[in-house]
């Protein structure tokens, strides 16, 4: 498979979790007011999926798409702050679906290689989804151009001053733009200094004061400034007003510069800007509103009079009816107002004959940019669509399961030799302390001896060896002519003590030395350490899914189960960020259904039952996930009528179950018999099937992975159904305890607080300790009473000290609450490696696993919830089976690309670096300012308007205003075809704007230019 096909079926990943973002809020659309930050959500997905369905030559796939965003364009228009019917709500979710048909069969169609399935997509197309947008046209109508006057008119929060400000002085710096070229210099001084007056004008009316002192800047620096500078100050000053401009236009008035730098003009390159098209003309202000002969204070003071007698709403009047599309264009953006006027430009689109059976490429995409959508205050759900984009993409890495395990396994041995290596550096450093201290006392004794053997030398007193008949007696009869004070005289016993001086300064070198080459594999070790961190994190990302990846069709599941079946059932969701095993996802998703399904067919009563019970006439689900210990628990509960254990004993006797049997049974093994495969207490068999009818698949699939599930009720109250199911993850984070000689391990997310206690805090209630915690007494559990060995325990001798070494208890909730499990000593916390114990003997409770240390040594690994249940049972002897656990700087020629869409740039990499350029991505604006101003080193961005965070006028925004950004050249790719965003876009600092679909070799012949430029 070619780069450019995975892309192509990136997108279609992609996309899906687009579908996923328009479902999740058109679920209850018609039982709500419409938010229209919700309809925005939706508009900007179909908008995303058109274009780049449409880019990625999906034609079928664009074409609904474009269908069913203009009925959410109609919804935003006519139906804010309304309703809309339940069959409205229908239809769009149907429409939804058959957009999901048409994204599979492209899918497979690319996977195959099969033009087939695009046939196939045209047939549903025509056949289903035609229909559904007819019907919906039937109940929506169609999209008008009359829809644009009525966005624009339902905002009345427009500054008449700001509006004439901005044509005013677009009309001003478009004629001395004109003028720059064919003035002299003391004509151009002259026209320089008017126009600064004029725009002061302009500024005074707009109450926009740093605009007006900047202008003054601007006048002074005409004054003071020689001649030959003069064509220089123009240029900068006429780019400063226009960025000022911009940003007026964009409301960022606290941005305004309040001054032009004084700099040495003379040395400064300053190019117009390139554009990609000649600046279409601009209408000027009305001359009765300012006059362009201001050459004195007084005309300017007349001009302002004018302005002041003008009557503004009519001037507004016939500036919003001259020119909808040009108007609808300035106001998008401008003055931070509503999303519905950052809305209008939306509908400034031609509607395309979708009953065509043919649609050229190019003309689609074309049409496409004509549609620009701005959601300018919806930034935190745009960003929701940013993070999901990058979810998706992770899911689109395909990896052998078996080539994960293999993975996993070679982690779990590199995170013991981790530990293996902390532990003999620790030894390592213990005994290089004992070298330094036993290198203290032979310093001591060399002192002692230097001292002796200095004293020696001058008093003689060193015994000599006997006379012999050498060279170095007659040397030594030489000496005798001197005395003690005139010449030392040396023995064997001084070259003795002179070589174990020396030796001991060497020691003291090799000292020095083994603890600056410590300190060096301190440092490594702690590198080693950080990065086996971030590795486990991306290991763990690799296996573990949010639990909202895998409920995220139920609310559906829930709402056409209430049209289909007349009830009212609401679902909630908890713990959608909890982290599942990717490897049970399917596993998991079929029992988790069937529960729902049952809880909602025979779980919930009807509307009159529960309201004859007390109950609110809506029932509720609940679904809440959480990760406990060494595994992850579900639990599934409504707030229905409960299981009758009459109903169930009942039908155990039809199954000939022995009646003395059956009165012997507990209230829980009568309830988990609904597990038995067979089991039912329905009366009739219907679409949903009753409670129970296939329980016992729902506990065979758990089983598969290691997990469990049970059941609690009430009867009249409800029902809770519990699914356990354990980490495949290895790696797990533990707290390391002791007991009467007993070493543990316990998950560290178990423990909710260390609380360290005195022996009056403890308390004795029905032979159970208790100690007191946050002001009241919880049960304190001993775990030598409960892990009884039959044979005297030798405890583990642990290199080190303990951190803790007084008794305490960690405080761990259950579902009885909060309880504290005593220990004598805390070690600390650590990654183990956790493997599983293979035994044909029960385990004790609690004890569900063993992990390794760094000296190879075992220890048991506790789930404290499973202990602490246990101990308040007293049921020691009894155990349930339980599942076990398991700098950014590059080179040259590098471009920094800026978009929200995952694919987008990966589709715009993939030519650039086949054009021989280094890249660099960023999936939003501040990313990339924070990437910029961090020290990402790049010669050209290329970068889209519409993304969450920062959008694109924001990049440019950012980064034009620091002197060292002042030159990069920074290109605009958008959807945006329209003339004031490339004008607002260049007025900013751009130095090209693309609109989609655009020319790959003029991009890159501008890009290549530029980069050389600067």
């Amino acid at each position: 498979m070619d780069t450019e096909q995975q892309i192509r079926l990136n997108f279609l990943d992609e996309a899906e979790e687009y579908f996923d973002l328009i479902e999740s809020n058109l679920l209850g659309l018609a039982n709500t007011v419409i938010d229209p930050q919700q309809i925005d959500l939706m508009l900007r997905s179909a908008h995303s999926i058109k274009g780049s369905a449409a880019m990625m030559h999906f034609e079928t796939l664009s074409r609904a798409a474009h269908r069913l965003e203009d009925f959410f364009k109609i919804l935003r228009v006519r139906y804010a702050s309304g309703s809309v019917e339940t069959k409205v709500e229908t239809l769009l979710l149907e429409s939804l679906d058959c957009l999901r048909q048409i994204r599979n069969l492209n899918h497979q169609g690319l996977n195959l290689g099969d033009s087939e399935f695009e046939v196939q997509a045209v047939d549903i197309y025509t056949a289903q989804s035609e229909p559904l947008f007819e019907q919906l046209r039937g109940y929506l109508g169609d999209l008008q151009t009359s829809d644009e006057n009525a966005l624009l008119s339902q905002d009345g929060d427009i500054n008449p001053a700001l509006l004439i400000f901005e044509e005013g002085v677009d009309s001003i710096l478009d004629r001395f733009e004109n003028q720059l070229g064919q003035l002299n210099t003391t004509e151009l001084t002259e026209e320089l200094a008017m126009t600064a007056q004029e725009l002061m004008a302009f500024g005074a009316m707009a109450d926009l004061q740093p605009f007006i002192q900047l202008c003054q800047s601007i006048q002074q620096q005409t004054e003071t400034l020689p001649q030959t500078k003069i064509p220089s100050l123009a240029e900068q000053a006429l780019k400063s007003w226009r960025r000022s401009h911009a940003l007026v236009l964009r409301g960022s008035i606290t941005k305004l510069p309040s001054h032009l730098e004084e700099m040495d003009l003379a040395h400064k390159t300053s190019e117009p800007v390139q554009e990609m098209r000649s600046p279409l003309p601009v209408d000027s202000v009305d001359k009765a509103a300012v006059t362009k002969n201001t050459n004195s204070n007084a005309d300017v003071l007349s001009d302002l009079e004018a302005l002041e007698s003008l009557n503004f709403d009519e001037t507004i009047a016939t500036a919003l009816t001259a020119d909808n599309e040009e108007t609808a264009d300035f106001f998008e953006d401008d003055f931070d107002l509503a999303n519905l006027t950052e809305l209008k430009a939306a509908f400034d689109v031609e509607i395309p004959d979708v009953e065509s059976p043919e649609v050229s490429p190019t003309k689609s995409i074309a049409q496409d940019q004509e549609q620009p959508i701005k959601y300018g205050n919806v930034i935190q759900q745009s960003q929701a669509i940013s993070e999901s984009t990058e979810q998706s993409f992770e899911k689109m890495v395909r990896v052998p399961s078996a080539q994960l395990r293999q993975f996993n396994n070679l982690f779990e041995e590199l995170i013991l030799e981790r530990n293996s290596i902390n532990l003999r550096l620790q030894q390592l450093e213990n005994i290089t302390l004992l070298m330094r201290q036993r290198m203290s006392q032979i310093e001591r004794s060399n002192d002692n001896l230097k001292q002796w053997y200095d004293r020696a030398s001058v008093e003689g007193f060193l015994p000599g060896s006997e006379p012999q008949l050498t060279h170095s007696n007659v040397s030594s009869n030489r000496t005798d002519r001197f005395d003690a004070l005139e010449m030392d005289r040396y023995s064997d016993v001084h070259v003795i003590c002179q070589e174990q001086i020396e030796t001991v300064v060497q020691l003291q070198e090799v000292t020095t030395d083994i603890e600056l080459g410590l300190q060096e594999m301190n440092q490594a070790v702690r590198d080693f350490n950080h990065t086996t961190k971030l590795l486990q994190g991306n290991v763990t990302r690799t296996q573990m899914v949010p639990f909202a990846e895998i409920v995220k069709r139920f609310p559906r599941v829930i709402r056409d189960l209430n049209l289909q079946f007349n009830k009212q059932v609401q679902l909630k969701i908890e713990g959608e960020n909890t982290l599942i095993d990717r490897s049970v996802i399917e596993t998991l998703s079929d029992p988790l259904i069937h529960l729902l399904r049952n809880a909602f067919d025979h779980g919930i009563e009807d509307a009159a039952t529960r309201v004859a019970a007390g109950k609110p006439k809506e029932g509720t689900i609940t679904l809440k996930a959480i990760n406990q210990g060494t595994q992850t628990v579900i639990t599934l509960t409504d707030d229905g009528g409960g299981i009758s254990l009459d109903k169930i004993r009942d039908r155990i006797r039809t199954m000939e179950i022995p009646e003395e049997y059956i009165a012997q049974m507990a209230d829980s093994e009568i309830l988990d018999s609904i597990f038995e495969p067979g089991f039912s207490t329905a009366q009739q068999v219907t679409q949903l099937s009753g409670r129970g009818v296939g329980m016992d698949i729902v506990r065979t699939n758990l089983r598969e992975v290691r997990g469990d599930v049970q059941v609690d009720t009430e009867l009249g109250k409800g029902t809770i159904f519990t699914l356990k199911i354990p980490f495949s993850l290895s790696i797990l984070r533990v707290a390391i305890a002791e007991k009467a000689g007993i070493l543990f391990a316990i998950p560290a997310n178990s423990i909710q607080e260390l609380l360290p206690f005195q022996p009056e805090q403890i308390s004795i209630v029905e032979d159970q300790k208790q100690v007191i915690w946050h002001q009241e007494n919880i049960p304190l559990i001993q775990i030598e009473k409960t892990l009884i060995f039959r044979r005297q325990n030798n405890s583990l001798n642990l290199t080190g000290n303990p951190i803790i070494d007084r008794p305490m208890a960690l405080v761990i909730e259950s579902k009885n609450g909060f309880s504290g499990l005593e220990i004598g000593r805390f070690w600390g916390e650590e990654e183990a490696t956790i493997r599983p114990i293979e035994s044909p003997l029960p385990l004790p409770p609690g004890v569900v696993s063993s992990m390794v240390l760094g000296d190879g040594k075992v220890i048991p690994l506790i789930d404290p919830v499973q202990l602490i249940e246990a101990c308040l049972k007293h049921d020691v002897t009894t155990r349930k089976e339980e599942p076990k656990t398991s700098a950014l700087e590059v080179s040259s020629n590098t471009i920094l690309i800026v978009d929200d869409s995952i694919n987008v740039r990966r589709y715009l990499s993939l030519n650039l670096e086949k054009a021989g350029y280094k890249v660099e991505q960023a999936k939003d604006g501040q990313e990339a300012v924070d990437k910029l101003l961090g020290g990402l080193v790049v010669q050209g961005v290329i970068c889209d308007i519409e993304m969450p965070r920062l959008d694109g006028y924001g990049v440019l925004e950012e980064l034009k205003e620091r002197s060292q950004f002042q030159n990069l050249p920074i290109i605009m790719l958008t959807s945006r075809s329209n003339e004031k965003h490339r004008k607002l876009a260049i007025n900013l600092g751009a130095s090209a704007y693309f609109s989609k679909p655009y020319n790959e070799q003029e991009l890159l012949h501008k890009l290549a230019e530029i980069v050389k430029t600067n």
